[in-house]
């Protein structure tokens, strides 16, 4: 690949992590970070959820994982259950908490969003949302 395409994918990658203010250690005025909001969505999503899954899924060490499954079960997120099929597979599931959490956080996302589009016009949005189905179709499909 050209040089100047690298220099020109990485440059947006950039200016979108800072959009999405992803360096900062915490995620929308909560105490946890992107990569535990995303374990706490993914275990919302799922109906079986089993944290060797989560790894595999979201690509994260084992150990870091189960520090946060840990934490999360400290501060009363989630719960563990042993599931019915295989006694050895404990199933993850939010509690209340972990739900109001969630909660929060993806209604902060949503806002998140309305003001990064604040001023521009409908046709405009569109044709960003297009541009990114675009990208997660390509990448999807190439299995990154």
């Amino acid at each position: 690949m050209d040089k100047e395409i690298i220099y020109e994918i990485r440059q947006f990658n950039r200016f979108y992590t800072k959009v999405l203010g992803l360096f900062n250690n915490q995620i929308l005025d909560t105490d946890y970070s992107l990569t535990e909001a995303r374990i706490l969505f993914e275990i919302s999503e799922r109906t079986e959820c089993i944290a060797n899954n989560l790894v595999q899924e979201l690509n994260i060490d084992r150990s870091y994982m189960s520090r946060i499954l840990r934490k999360f079960e400290r501060e009363g997120l989630i719960e563990k259950k042993n599931s019915p099929i295989d006694s050895r597979k404990n199933l993850l599931f939010l509690t209340r908490k972990g739900e109001e959490l969630l909660d929060k956080i993806n209604n902060q996302s949503d806002e998140q969003v309305n003001q990064l589009f604040n001023g521009l016009t409908n046709s405009e949005i569109i044709e960003i949302r297009n541009s990114m189905m675009v990208i997660k179709e390509k990448l999807d499909n190439n299995k990154l």
